[in-house]
């Protein structure tokens, strides 16, 4: 049995006469009274009941329209399913991200991309380079947003937003006082760091960026979070290096300062594995470019 013998099947039922069904699916009369007579043949039974006058579905025939017309409507979802799948509109999207997106990229990407593909079930996981480039290329991890840094070959990084370094103060400090703050002036400043262990990429780049100023950054605390740094900077323990979508909290107590000599840019970039042909993926990859480029436009600005 084929799919066309259950569409002849259809037409006849419904029309309750050879001649006009035959006209209706484009094919001569005596082909499709043979194919209806071979699907009653495989079935075996009677699918309607025939006179010179009249043509009539049996009991058999009845129950079978219903569950074709059944089998036919789950046809036609599966069909919409999959074309829907196609266009990555439904399916399930792994995102890992390291914290600091919370204050950039990352809502905005989420809430739209929910919006858009209501039935694409998202899990969130929050991650640290090098951990969530390893779980990318393990498949673990779907997609990322990071940090721009470190390579992996088989991953490929797509910059979206351009952010600027800047010094985190305790809203008393002398230096708060400068427009801008060159980096050689935190030689002698106690700096509040990140934990190397958590956030093993940031620690070693500030590490870098103030050695190659000509000094050692003296780390009086590290902390783990984002709201941790800048609460202990708060508290006067020290300073930090921070990146610009920072400058919202704790404006009250924490002074913020642009970073020159150098001026140090900060990129975020969306991570997936090469060539990865997921239409769920594709599909976020849109939607976090579009929130990027008036984010980095204003940046820009």
């Amino acid at each position: 049995m084929e799919l066309r013998h259950l569409r002849y099947f259809v037409a006849v039922a419904e029309e309750l006469h050879f001649a006009r069904a035959a006209e209706h699916l484009h094919m001569a009369q005596q082909p499709l009274s043979f194919q209806i007579k071979q699907l009653e043949e495989e079935l075996g039974v009677a699918l309607f009941r025939r006179s010179t006058r009249r043509v009539e579905l049996t009991a058999a025939g009845c129950a079978l329209l219903n569950e074709v017309y059944a089998a036919f409507a789950h046809l036609r979802q599966g069909i919409e399913t999959a074309r829907r799948a196609d266009r990555g509109e439904v399916g399930s999207l792994v995102l890992g991200y390291v914290s600091i997106a919370l204050y950039n990229l990352l809502p905005a990407a989420v809430r739209l991309f929910r919006e858009r593909f209501p039935d694409v079930h998202v899990t969130l996981r929050e991650m640290c380079s090098p951990e969530l480039e390893e779980h990318i290329s393990e498949g673990s991890v779907d997609v990322g947003l990071a940090i721009r840094g470190l390579h992996f070959p088989e991953l490929t990084y797509e910059t979206l937003l351009h952010e600027q370094a800047i010094v985190a103060l305790p809203k008393n400090h002398q230096l708060a006082r400068l427009e801008q703050i060159p980096l050689r002036a935190l030689a002698t400043e106690p700096f509040v760091m990140y934990e190397r262990t958590q956030r093993s990429l940031i620690y070693d780049q500030i590490i870098t960026l103030c050695r190659a100023a000509g000094f050692s950054p003296n780390i009086v605390q590290e902390a783990t979070s984002e709201q941790a740094v800048i609460g202990l900077v708060a508290a006067g323990v020290g300073i930090a290096l921070v990146s610009d979508c920072l400058s919202g909290l704790r404006m009250d107590e924490v002074s913020y300062r642009p970073l020159i000599e150098p001026a140090t840019p900060v990129e975020y970039a969306v991570v997936c594995k090469r060539d990865n042909p997921s239409p769920c993926i594709q599909a976020f990859l849109n939607v976090v470019r579009e929130i990027a480029q008036p984010a980095d436009l204003s940046l820009q600005q």
